[in-house]
């Protein structure tokens, strides 16, 4: 969502969010891979042999996957374009989105919190604005 007749103040609250939000994904992420990767590598000293890395190697590749998913400085390419989750970028435009959209016709919070339930549940698959009684 970047309008061109978006102000340069809202485009910073806008971006300053974002920042925030992918942030603390990177941080969650971070506290779940300390401790997986440890136990990985703990359980192939114990296990031994010539794949022992192989546990290890599997986080690895699931931090990899991740980092691109959260995609932190917009400098990673999405894991599937055409997929909505294939980013969190992805996922935070939609809910933007959504969020507007249920602005823009004075909807309630609660009513908003439900349109957005409504489009992650979909997965991205109807257009933005278009909500259950528009349809």
């Amino acid at each position: 969502m970047n309008d061109t007749n978006e102000s340069p103040r809202s485009r910073l609250i806008r971006e300053t969010a974002v920042l925030q939000l992918k942030l603390l994904a990177d941080g969650i992420r971070d506290a779940i891979l300390i401790p997986l990767s440890i136990v990985a590598a703990l359980l192939g000293l114990v296990e031994g042999g010539k794949n022992c890395d192989e546990k290890f190697r599997r986080v690895v590749k699931l931090g990899r996957r991740s980092e691109r998913w959260i995609n932190l400085f917009g400098e990673q390419q999405p894991l599937n374009v055409s997929h909505p989750a294939g980013s969190i970028d992805n996922i935070l435009n939609q809910v933007e989105s959504v969020v507007l959209d249920q602005y823009r016709k004075g909807r309630s919070a609660a009513e908003t919190r439900a349109a957005v339930r409504e489009a992650m549940k979909d997965g991205g698959q109807k257009p933005p604005g278009e909500t259950e009684e528009s349809g």
